[in-house]
């Protein structure tokens, strides 16, 4: 196997750590290169400076590029890891502070939140990819860009970049369910259908039968009734039959709950991680810092490092390896069209990722699905075209929004406030 070149867009973010730790960690992978770049100079040598301690630390011989220019960073990479963030945490405090103002529910990746991330960012990863697709044309670019999954729609359909479109949760609870229900089951196979933020466990098999239900009967009799996102999840899964995703899955089966908290709430999510991210950033410029700076435990993120690699290896090594991503459906779920990103079980093999066969999505919960996914294409299409009426389509088929009367004037309010020209 050749030694790898990795880099990493917006390497300033306070991820990066995560990233050099599992290049460091992970047995069996070689990596010659580690290629950094941000359009924040300050931040990027915060973090180059970190990454080379960190090496230093290890013994490990692996050099390290930083450069402001993407053409540059990317030029000679095998894989590009994509973390970037338009507009910082500023543009995350309007996001989830004005949808507050009308009722809605304010969250950065779901939502009218996550629709406006959306929108700043979806013109600047097609850019990313175009230059990537030109420079390195068989690297692959491994997003973590929020909204991951429509960002991954969109370049997949309006680029030529070989992108999948990772994210820890479903990998995560996938891996608590296999040891949770390892000792009543043995070992189990999990899959999952829907979209990014979006997803569900909806099937569990376990020596070929389907166990789906007793496994759910089973972990609500060991770790249900608590206060946990875990056991809220666990709480509406015997009447979905089926799993859903942990925290995001509550801004739709309890949104009212979830808007009440967050109006009440002293500060945002916002608030909370631009300080997080402050003592992440001092942690890392400190020069004895030489590993993970330990704030990050607190800026979320758990499992980050684990899919990249478990991806990047699969690729690598032609594994055939079976990993929850986002990728165009292509006939996998019946009931969505083939050119939309769903999040689920794919095929990872040197070629890329391919979606397995799901079926129909099950119907008590097909319609939020297609609800949702429907307003993320529309979205894609917003970005786009740069059309108000796109937009404000996109933004009344969310099922957290669905009145005229609201989500008009807060989309006026929300294009304001970003300064987004859309006609």
């Amino acid at each position: 196997m050749k030694p790898v070149v990795l880099c990493i867009v917006g390497a300033g973010g306070s991820y990066t750590p995560e990233i050099v730790e599992g290049v460091l960690e992970r047995q069996g992978l070689t990596v010659a290169q580690i290629s950094l770049t941000d359009t924040d100079p300050d931040r990027l040598a915060v973090m180059a400076g970190l990454t080379r301690r960190m090496i230093a630390a290890k013994g490990a011989r692996i050099a390290v590029r930083e450069s402001a220019d993407l053409a540059a960073a990317v030029a000679g990479a095998d894989f590009v890891v994509t973390q970037i963030r338009v507009g910082g945490m500023a543009a995350r405090q309007i996001d989830e502070t004005i949808p507050l103002r009308y009722g809605v529910i304010g969250q950065e990746t779901t939502g009218p939140g996550g629709m406006f991330k959306a929108l700043r960012t979806i013109p600047v990863m097609i850019d990313i990819a175009r230059t990537i697709a030109a420079i390195a044309p068989n690297a692959f670019i491994l997003n973590y860009t929020n909204p991951s999954g429509v960002v991954t729609e969109a370049v997949l359909n309006h680029t030529d970049a070989r992108l999948l479109g990772l994210c820890s949760s479903i990998p995560l609870l996938q891996h608590r369910l296999r040891r949770q229900l390892a000792e009543a089951f043995g070992a189990v196979e999990i899959a999952s259908v829907g979209l990014n933020h979006l997803g569900f466990i909806h099937q569990i098999t376990a020596g070929g039968e389907d166990v789906t239900r007793a496994a759910i009967a089973h972990l609500n009799e060991r770790y249900g009734g608590g206060d946990g996102m875990f056991a809220s999840a666990l709480k509406i899964a015997p009447l979905l039959g089926a799993i859903p995703v942990e925290k995001y899955g509550d801004l739709y089966f309890h949104r009212r709950a979830e808007y009440e908290a967050m109006a009440l709430a002293e500060r945002t999510r916002a608030q909370a991680v631009m300080d997080i991210e402050a003592e992440v950033l001092a942690e890392a410029a400190d020069p004895a810092v030489q590993a993970k700076p330990p704030a990050l435990t607190r800026r979320g993120g758990e499992g980050y490092s684990g899919v990249t690699f478990d991806t990047l290896d699969a690729i690598l090594n032609d594994r055939g390896a079976r990993i929850v991503m986002s990728a165009l459906n292509n006939g996998a779920v019946i009931g969505l069209p083939d050119n939309v990103a769903v999040e689920t079980v794919c095929h990872v093999d040197a070629s890329g990722a391919r979606t397995l066969p799901v079926g129909e999505i099950p119907l008590a919960y097909r319609g939020l699905v297609q609800a949702v996914k429907a307003h993320e294409t529309l979205t894609v299409q917003a970005a786009v075209t740069r059309s108000r009426d796109v937009a404000l389509q996109a933004l009344l088929a969310h099922p957290l929004v669905g009145d005229i009367d609201v989500a008009e004037p807060m989309l006026d309010d929300l294009l304001a406030a970003h300064g987004l020209d859309y006609q």
